[in-house]
């Protein structure tokens, strides 16, 4: 054991020292790929440059075979695990090239996507995704961010599929039934940007403004949806390139969609992979669309692609200025309201996450909220603070001086001092060095003299000034600054000295330009005068949310009018509905009505989970909305429209309707259909269709959906075993932790108990290693 210590010690201390002294330049993949045994065969020519003393090389590949190994053309010493390869070359050149040919069994990195489907109903693919260390699943080398390369893959696969990979393609052959292409990045990326993806698709190819082409991939039998996917996707492009103020850095870009992908999309250099759940059609994307994913993935050809963290702890170079350029990208596509809700929105997440822990944005362990949000939130501040066009200046010298390589924070500091000659440390010490985000209570008021006073609680500590806009009558409206500080509960401000003219409003932190979380408590008339005069989505906003500290009888004429406001953004209507709704006004049904109208779909959505019993014309409006203008409407719809002591009133469930129109991406709105008419008629055809959506034939959110209808049933048979055993070993971890959950559920349950014991005695013969384990860790068992 002792020596076993030792050795394994040595391997890190090799790993160590090769990662301080080799720059590999250029990556060369040969593959071929077996799809029946999920296998990959390959050949990996792996150029290096040595910069100082060399005695051994380390390179990633997990549980992988090793046929031969080469340097320079000749043998050379090697050992493996299954994590990796260590070689030792005897002597060095200038420029050196490693060969290895292989064989890998990914179950990370690259996923085989329905070869092994017997309904044949799934798409058969191959696609690859490798942030942050998965790509040394499927090819052997040094798997760190920090060390950029050239690369360029070939594949020879069957002529019936496409495959997209990196960069330029350069040659397409065929060889027999087969077809091998070519690709070839033209400037150095880091290696978790390499990408491969296979499978059946349709190629529409434009160019931007400034002559890049543009590749979107889309199946051949969602064609008629396109333009509603790739919605704006030339006008996102030429907006993003003038906005960033530096040339798209790559030679192309191609976008394609994959089925089972378990994040949103994947930023690989110059080929985008997203998720098929955002195929969107005319009605589901009015529940979500790709725009802001594509706006989102582009941006990081330039923030994580041309100029890349050094490390996790910097991640939020990478998705805050992901996140950010995509909200600009989106307040170009939908103005302004929009843009300032995004910032809402995301503000709410943030303060959510410092609920749970208080891990400062600088930290690998920060989590989404923060390195997305919270970090495009940084940006938008920078923005406020320096002017857009000193920021702009800014990025465009922060990526044109460290173009193809390595940033910090320090970096951006640094490039703030250059462009704007002020040291911003106590900027980034604030917002991304230190936890949590400014949170007070406000309540204010006016007195005769003159004086307001703020009365403020915190439960983290506080001490900053916040910009306060002020308006008085006959005066256009001033902006202040108050001082909040932990220490001093009350504050006192003198709006105007030695007169009495009457303060109209007055917002602490107007259109939420800080991150701060502020709830002002003031008297209900200045909240309604801040609503009528201001002009920012957010003051407007936060003059109704902060109106649910009055009662009904101070708040009600002010809600109603603003409920009826039909050039209202659809956030603030609804908030008003609510505490209208919520308050129990005698007005509410007839104002949920009028939402219900509404040709604002995002206000239908909202206006419907505030109706729970519908009933005359609330309830004929509600029908109507069965085939709304969302397909969450839908949804929501049908669950208010059934009828528990009537059940032939909702012979409409049979409708082909829904068949034909079940939701997208998830069928959920016919799934929603088929479980009422098995809870109500006993149906069986629709009891047979929920099984199906469950099985391998189609995506992992359709057979999420499926498996929570028949979950609420109780329903439970052999089929749905294997169904739900096929989920619990799929390498979708999302879709796997479903399926987990669901038979834990199901095996306490008696009744089905010996239908998994009896799937687990027939199928576990055939199952691999992994397989076993995770039976075993799922059920207690102790599986061989």
């Amino acid at each position: 054991m002792k020596i076993r210590f030792c050795f394994l010690f040595l391997l890190g201390a090799i790993r160590f020292l090769s990662a301080q002294s080799i720059d590999f330049t250029h990556l060369h993949l040969s593959l071929e790929l077996d799809t029946n045994e999920t296998t990959v065969h390959g050949t990996v020519q792996l150029a290096f440059k040595p910069f100082g003393k060399v005695d051994s090389i380390y390179l990633n590949g997990v549980n992988m075979e090793f046929e031969k190994v080469t340097l320079n053309n000749a043998e050379v010493k090697y050992a493996s695990d299954n994590k990796g390869i260590w070689l030792w070359p005897e002597e060095l050149l200038d420029s050196n090239s490693i060969s290895i040919k292989y064989t890998a069994h990914p179950r990370r990195g690259m996923f085989f996507i329905g070869w092994d489907d017997e309904t044949g109903l799934s798409r058969r693919q191959v696609w690859t995704q490798g942030q942050g260390i998965d790509n040394r699943h499927w090819v052997p080398h040094f798997d760190e961010q920090t060390d950029k390369l050239i690369t360029e893959i070939e594949v020879l696969f069957d002529s019936k599929y496409e495959v997209i990979s990196n960069g330029s393609l350069v040659s397409k052959e065929e060889e027999g039934i087969q077809t091998r292409w070519h690709y070839k990045m033209a400037k150095p990326h880091s290696s978790y940007l390499m990408m491969l993806a296979i499978g059946k698709y349709e190629l529409k190819k434009t160019v931007s403004k400034s002559g890049v082409s543009l590749w979107q991939y889309y199946y051949p039998d969602r064609e008629e949806d396109y333009r509603w996917y790739y919605y704006k996707n030339e006008e996102i492009f030429n907006f993003l390139e003038k906005e960033i103020g530096v040339p798209y850095p790559w030679e192309n870009y191609k976008q394609v969609p994959v089925q089972d992908f378990q994040h949103g999309a994947m930023e690989n250099t110059t080929a985008t992979i997203f998720g098929d759940f955002f195929l969107v059609d005319e009605v589901a994307f009015n529940d979500r669309n790709y725009t802001y994913v594509n706006a989102h993935e582009l941006a990081h050809q330039w923030f994580g692609n041309l100029v890349t963290a050094t490390g996790s702890d910097e991640h939020w170079l990478h998705e805050g200025f992901a996140t950010y350029y995509q909200w600009l990208s989106e307040k170009h596509l939908y103005g302004q309201d929009f843009f300032d809700w995004e910032r809402y929105k995301a503000a709410q997440m943030v303060f959510e996450a410092s609920k749970i822990d208080t891990v400062p944005l600088g930290n690998g362990k920060a989590g989404s909220a923060r390195f997305y949000h919270k970090g495009a939130w940084v940006l938008y501040m920078l923005n406020e603070s320096l002017g857009k066009e000193k920021f702009d200046e800014v990025i465009k010298y922060y990526l044109e001086q460290n173009a193809f390589g390595l940033v910090t924070t320090d970096s951006l500091n640094s490039t703030i001092q250059q462009v704007a000659g002020t040291d911003y440390s106590y900027f980034f010490q604030k917002w991304v060095y230190s936890s949590g985000e400014p949170a007070a209570k406000v309540t204010s008021k006016v007195k005769e003299d003159g004086v307001m006073v703020f009365n403020h609680t915190s439960d983290s500590y506080l001490n900053m000034f916040f910009d306060m806009k002020l308006a008085v009558e006959g005066q256009e409206p001033s902006k202040n600054e108050l001082w909040l500080i932990t220490d001093s509960a009350s504050t006192e401000f003198t709006f105007i000295a030695g007169q009495n003219h009457r303060c109209k409003y007055w917002i602490v932190n107007p259109n939420m330009h800080v991150l701060a979380d502020i709830t002002e408590n003031k008297p209900i008339e200045y909240l309604q005068i801040q609503y009528e005069e201001s002009l920012a989505l957010l003051d407007r906003y936060y003059a109704v949310r902060n109106a649910e500290q009055h009662s009904l009888e101070e708040k009600e004429t002010f809600l109603i009018e603003v409920t009826k406001n039909e050039s209202e953004f659809f956030s603030v209507r609804a908030e008003a509905l609510k505490q209208l709704v919520e308050g129990k006004s005698k007005l509410a049904d007839e104002l949920l009505l009028v939402a219900l109208k509404s040709k604002d779909v995002q206000l239908q959505k909202e206006a419907i989970q505030l109706v729970e019993s519908p009933e005359g014309d609330l309830s004929k409006e509600i029908e109507k909305l069965r085939k709304g203008n969302s397909y969450q409407l839908r949804h929501d719809a049908i669950n208010r429209s059934i009828s528990f002591d009537d059940k032939e009133s909702n012979n409409w469930l049979k409708d082909d309707f829904w068949a034909q129109h079940p939701g997208l991406p998830d069928h959920e709105v016919y799934i929603t259909t088929l479980l009422y008419r098995v809870a109500l008629f006993r149906d069986f055809e629709a009891l047979e269709n929920l099984k199906a959506y469950s099985s391998s034939g189609y995506g992992f959110l359709t057979r999420m959906k499926a498996m929570e209808a028949l979950m609420a049933m109780q329903y439970f048979d052999a089929n749905l075993a294997e169904n739900y055993f096929d989920a619990l070993f799929s390498t979708n971890r999302t879709l796997a932790r479903t399926g987990k959950a669901h038979l834990q559920s199901v095996y306490e349950d008696e009744r089905y108990k010996s239908i998994i014991d009896k799937h687990i005695n027939t199928e576990s013969k055939s199952w691999d290693e992994f397989q076993k384990r995770t039976v075993n860790r799922t059920f207690g068992l102790n599986l061989e």
